[in-house]
């Protein structure tokens, strides 16, 4: 159960945060204006309405993220960022408030009184939520200083590689096991992450329960990447686990049925609010070099099968006369108007219908050229398994990793396709959702890595 939701564990701060911004809000909310609102409804659904705005735009901003760096500096960003949520929300309150409420509810005396109960309520919970962020900041980065060690039981080759795919962000440093060691120094250590167990064959294993009775955790190296890095990498996936299905996804599933449902109304939703930006962008482009508005391409879909994805298009006309490419951070055969589209995701907005049709989910891998697919197949093991499910406009590698452009981009993008699909939820969607809405907002994410020189 701990692995199943690993993403949530790691994602502790956030919570908490959530949780402590929400309980102030609705306390010092309800404190403020309970007796000036008389009908209680209006009173629960204001109050709901501007926790649910304070908290969603305060994730997106980033006042929730593990701030790093001197302590000045946190405090610094905290605080213009805890500003700039005060004023979009006191602009959206002010707004909601003239356009739906009718003053027979409340018992102000003018508009203006209603507002200094409107500025003081914000002057209470800007400092409050603003010196709340701050601690869980400043115990984070004292809590992060020092790494977290492992012992690591195994060949140093074993050891290299899974140096090299824990990234430059973790906080573990891995050691190799001297069976010669066994003291009291074993508590220093986090536990053991062992990659082989028949490496235990023939030898004395009485370590093993001697660490376990001291509390140290002990986890196979696929299961210490699934836990704290949230990803699996594809070369440590035995024919065993997909023999026993924990790769395997039925589309007539309870689960299933709900994701269908829950996307299907999410993304009709989301093409009605975007038509008209779609249709400025379509008239742009087709401004810009006068050449059709949409492209479309066949991609490898849920079990393999083919289908026909569409986009908006943002490079320029036979872009890929040559053959299929990857883009790249320089790639000259994006046009202007696509550049933003692309830091935007607008272009990706036509793939609703598609989503609609049920050939592509909200969330999912992204589906690949044919033509990629086959290369990627002879240089990744267990590529295949990306199409157990059904491919989305957003996923948990996109959210996580930046555009991929070579063939080690697309390993680490498979080790995120790889854990979404073994620990698929609804929860994980929502998850995956506002972290992609987040990205969006900020431009993120839509563009190749620049190759280093």
């Amino acid at each position: 159960m701990k692995l199943k939701f690993s993403w949530l564990s790691s994602r502790k701060s956030l919570i908490i945060s959530t949780f402590i911004d929400s309980g102030l809000f609705v306390f010092l909310f309800f404190e403020i204006f309970n007796n000036s609102i008389s009908n209680k409804y209006i009173l629960v659904t204001l109050t709901s309405l501007n926790a649910f705005i304070w908290t969603t735009s305060s994730y997106i901003i980033g006042r929730y993220s593990n701030l790093q760096g001197k302590k000045f500096n946190i405090f610094l960003q905290q605080i213009i960022k805890t500003s700039l949520i005060l004023i979009s929300n006191l602009f959206i309150t002010q707004i909601f408030f003239k356009l739906f409420w009718s003053w027979d509810y409340m018992n102000f005396e003018s508009f203006s009184s209603f507002l200094n109960n409107l500025f003081n309520f914000y002057k209470f919970i800007f400092c409050l939520s603003c010196f709340s962020q701050l601690f869980i900041n400043f115990y984070l980065s004292k809590k992060f200083t020092n790494k977290s060690k492992w012992l690591f039981f195994g060949s140093t080759a074993r050891q290299e590689y899974l140096n090299g795919i824990i990234g430059s962000n973790t906080k573990f440093h891995i050691l190799n096991f001297d069976k010669h060691f066994i003291d009291d120094k074993y508590l220093d250590f986090k536990g053991l992450i062992i990659d082989d167990e028949d490496l235990f064959k023939n030898k004395k294993i009485a370590f093993l329960f001697k660490l376990n009775n001291r509390g140290l955790k002990l986890l196979k190296t696929s299961n210490w990447c699934e836990r704290y890095l949230n990803k699996y990498p594809s070369e440590l996936i035995k024919i065993s686990e997909v023999i026993e299905g924990k790769f395997s996804y039925s589309d007539i599933s309870f689960k299933a049925r709900i994701k269908r449902i829950v996307e299907s109304i999410l993304s009709l939703g989301i093409l009605i609010l975007s038509f008209p930006i779609m249709l400025i962008s379509a008239l742009i482009i087709k401004f810009e070099d006068g050449g059709p508005i949409f492209y479309s391409q066949i991609r490898n879909g849920f079990q393999g099968n083919q289908f026909k994805i569409i986009k908006l298009r943002t490079m320029i006309i036979n872009a890929e006369k040559d053959g299929a490419q990857w883009a790249n951070s320089e790639d000259i055969r994006i046009t202007k108007i696509g550049l933003i589209l692309r830091k935007l995701r607008i272009d990706e907005l036509p793939q609703l219908l598609l989503v609609l049709s049920g050939e592509m989910s909200l969330i999912g891998p992204r589906p690949e050229r044919p033509a990629i697919d086959i290369m990627l197949r002879e240089h990744l093991p267990n590529y295949d398994l990306r199409y157990a499910i059904k491919p989305g406009i957003s996923g948990w590698a996109q959210v996580n990793y930046p555009y991929g452009a070579s063939i080690e981009d697309a390993k680490l993008k498979l080790s995120y396709d790889l854990y979404y699909i073994k620990n698929f939820s609804i929860l994980l969607d929502f998850m995956i959702f506002f972290k992609t809405l987040k990205l969006v907002l900020n431009g993120k994410g839509s563009s190749p890595k620049k190759n280093k020189s």
